[in-house]
């Protein structure tokens, strides 16, 4: 039904980590490209300077080390959570912010509340890592839901985040579990007028941290799962078309575009913003209409009005690799778009110009190269877009 997309408009905020070119971000010394005396750091050493300076990991096993620092760069770098789960306050992942819905709950409630992630006793993430598991993969709300009437979390961007590996899953509970406890007791309760039950978790596998320690092969078989022929007419013939391109490329080549699916697909949300669900040029994550499904006949192809949260229409263009309407941006290009807000196709612009968006690029190098490589394999889509009609 159309509520199910518009349940969850206010991802915007969230999600716009990569919202015009596949990420967005303030410029910062950890991310330059080869900034003056500064070094590109790998996963491990970003993680590390992303950590909130209270988190102390003393005490902790080198394997739970690595384990908390992994998180600390999914949550603070392209999953960008403190962006809704910061308190209004500023309080690091404590929830509270009030996120409009276009719709009231059942108890009258027209918006929705991040909840605590801190692992407060009281007002926290009383959540054991198995049920936060279950939740990021089905989007089961364990606070509304009951046995005979399971509800799913709204604004929570669970459809891409089901598609992380299990391995990366625990990484982020872990980094969750030993951020400072803060007490914030939040409201968590909207229960939807209509059913919105949690979708099973598709039969993608795990992952390998072994074998596929970056999620190469796991990223290229998301899109295989993007929806199903019963949904989606086109999916077939996206997935094949993807599948050729594929084929072509070394194995160094496959392993870049690897990374660079799983971090668009299962962490970063391009989706979102990129993708046109039903056609009518309206945010609605990308999904087409009743379902946590990928349109993709038109992924990533660009077009949705984004004005709503900028003041004014706006539309989010296409990263597919058309040669006349696509990203017609040179690597180079693409990385200094994204690092440093350079806007190569108006001139005199920036990404970054308010009323534009304010945020923060926190990858590494190694997976920015990896994000244009995804979106140099990806099926074409010509589609012309009007960034500022």
């Amino acid at each position: 039904m159309k509520s199910s997309h518009m349940v969850r408009l206010s991802t915007l905020f969230l999600l716009c980590g990569l919202l015009l070119l596949g990420c967005s971000g303030e410029k910062t010394e950890d991310n330059e490209t080869q900034p003056p005396g500064g070094t590109n750091p790998n996963i491990e050493e970003l993680g590390l300077r992303l950590l909130p300076a209270t988190v102390d990991l003393t005490g902790l096993t080198l394997e739970m080390q690595a384990r908390v620092i992994r998180g600390s760069y999914l949550v603070n770098g392209i999953a960008g959570c403190p962006d809704c789960h910061n308190s209004p306050s500023g309080a690091y992942l404590a929830g509270g912010q009030e996120l409009p819905l276009p719709f009231a709950d059942v108890q009258g409630f027209t918006t929705v509340v991040p909840r605590n992630l801190t692992p407060d006793a009281e007002t926290g993430l009383r959540k054991t890592e198995e049920e936060f598991i279950t939740i990021m993969r089905t989007g089961i709300d364990l606070t509304d839901s009951t046995a005979d009437t399971p509800q799913r979390l709204l604004i929570m961007p669970w459809p891409t985040y089901r598609f992380m590996s299990l391995d990366d899953l625990k990484a982020i509970f872990a980094f969750l579990q030993h951020i400072p406890a803060v007490k914030n007791d939040v409201r968590q309760t909207f229960i939807p007028p209509f059913p919105l039950p949690p979708v099973p978790f598709p039969p993608l596998g795990n992952g390998d941290p072994i074998n596929d320690p970056d999620n190469a092969e796991l990223g290229l078989r998301i899109p295989q799962f993007f929806s199903s022929a019963a949904t989606d007419p086109h999916a077939e013939t996206f997935f094949a078309q993807f599948t050729a391109t594929i084929a072509r490329l070394t194995p160094e080549e496959r392993a870049k575009v690897g990374r660079g699916s799983y971090l668009v697909n299962a962490i970063a949300a391009c989706n979102s913003c990129h993708t046109d669900g039903d056609g009518d040029g309206n945010f609605d994550d990308g999904l087409l209409p009743g379902s946590v499904d990928v349109n993709t006949a038109t992924y990533l192809a660009g077009g949705v009005d984004i004005g709503i949260f900028l003041g004014a229409r706006f539309f989010s263009r296409n990263l597919t690799p058309d040669p006349l309407t696509g990203l017609d941006l040179s690597e180079e290009q693409f990385l200094q778009s994204i690092q440093f807000g350079a806007d190569f196709r108006r001139e005199g612009h920036s990404l970054r110009t308010i009323p534009h968006f304010p945020a923060t690029v926190h990858l590494t190098l190694a997976d920015l190269h990896a994000i244009y490589a995804y979106l140099q394999a990806i099926p074409p889509v010509a589609h012309e877009v009007d960034i500022v009609p």
